[in-house]
């Protein structure tokens, strides 16, 4: 028997085993309740990746949140229910959100074309529109394509980049003529954090918060790097060297990576699992009308991000693949040494946010086990 073969079977064994716990009085196995089958298929499937640490919360109809641990930040410490992790493009949905808020109090339109709001660039066409930017149907460049992009982060890791500063650094010969095409592109939610800022006459940190963090009361929420990182964070682990061993990457301070992106959110699956509830669900965070505008799909093909089937503004219809064939909406979100995911399953109505803390995600296998728990209990 190989090795993957028998630690698969020993998480079979693992997840059966506990499925099933004694009664008080010994006298047999009673089922585990919804919540000790989720933390059991989370523990399970956990085990068999090369994870560092993970931390999950799911929120089903009618029930209280249910949130759920494994692993370490870093040594022997361990993950939390208030550890904060990176939320990395995940962070887009909050500036969507914050975009449309703007538009539905009257300071900007979605129709709005860039030579609106700011100076040429080069590389941008500035007819390009607000709706473009968020629907990444702008053609602009992403810097993730440009080789070395995190050279200049690691160099100078305490700098504090402009954001415009950071667009005219990394932006390239645009993919393709605005409205032709999709392909995402952070450089345009840079553009639009610029906007928010002259739209809102706040800070991008403040605008944040007026409309989505303490309206949610999401108080393990924080805008790096204006906000102080909270004393439980997740210590995020990135192969930094090429050796392909993860290293400690809370070793180098990261200002220059959370002012560079225009803010960058730390947060817990808790809150973002209360903004995914706010905003899918319950559909209180914006207006109706706003919100079929946000989830009017555009469905692109020939890309090359395989997650995606369709993007709305700020909203992410997954490929079905990626999600044991459910129908789920949200965002995915990966930073250096983090990866994330929020997202709503439209036939349930459940919300599901997960937080790893390494480079690859590998924690984020869970989600299908812990699918597997939420449509079972749902199909009784």
């Amino acid at each position: 028997m190989n090795t993957a073969h028998a630690r698969l079977l020993m998480a079979s064994a693992m997840l059966s085993a506990t499925t099933l716990s004694c009664t008080s009085d010994g006298t047999g196995p009673t089922p585990l309740t919804l919540e000790g089958q989720l933390q059991a298929a989370l523990d399970a499937s956990f085990a068999q990746t090369d994870g560092k640490g993970i931390s999950v919360a799911v929120l089903i109809p009618g029930r209280p949140m249910w949130t759920g641990v494994a692993g370490v930040s870093h040594d022997d410490v361990p993950i939390t229910r208030r550890t904060a992790f990176a939320a990395g493009s995940i962070t887009k949905t909050f500036t969507a959100v914050t975009v449309l808020r703007l538009a539905e109090e009257g300071f900007l339109s979605l129709d709005d074309s860039l030579h609106s709001w700011l100076p040429d660039y080069p590389h941008v066409d500035h007819d390009i529109t607000i709706r473009q930017l968020l629907n990444h149907t702008s053609g602009l460049s992403d810097f993730v394509d440009v080789p070395g992009w995190i050279i200049p982060l690691l160099d100078e890791p305490n700098r504090v980049w402009g954001m415009e500063e950071y667009l005219l650094e990394t932006i390239r010969e645009p993919y393709f003529e605005k409205g032709t095409a999709w392909s995402y592109s952070t450089a345009g939610y840079l553009l639009l954090r610029m906007i928010i800022e002259l739209a809102s006459g706040s800070t991008l940190s403040a605008a944040y918060k007026e409309y989505i963090i303490e309206p949610l009361e999401l108080s393990d929420t924080y805008v790096c790097p204006d906000d102080p990182m909270p004393a439980d964070w997740a210590h995020g682990w990135l192969d930094i060297t090429g050796d392909d061993v993860y290293d400690d990457f809370s070793v180098i301070p990261n200002t220059s990576f959370c002012s560079a992106a225009g803010g960058q959110i730390f947060s817990t699956p808790t809150d973002l699992t209360k903004l995914g509830d706010a905003l899918m669900h319950e559909r209180t965070l914006i207006d109706e009308a706003t919100y079929d505008e946000m989830t009017d799909w555009y469905f692109p093909s020939g890309h090359d991000e395989p997650m995606v089937h369709g993007y709305g503004l700020g909203l992410m219809w997954f490929n079905s693949s990626f999600v044991s064939g459910h129908t789920v909406w949200g965002h995915g979100g990966n930073a250096p040494g983090y990866a994330a995911g929020m997202v709503y399953m439209v036939d349930y109505g459940v919300v599901v946010s997960l937080m790893d803390n390494t480079e690859y995600g590998e924690g984020m296998v869970v989600i299908d086990e812990i699918f597997d728990v939420i449509t079972g209990h749902m199909a009784r």
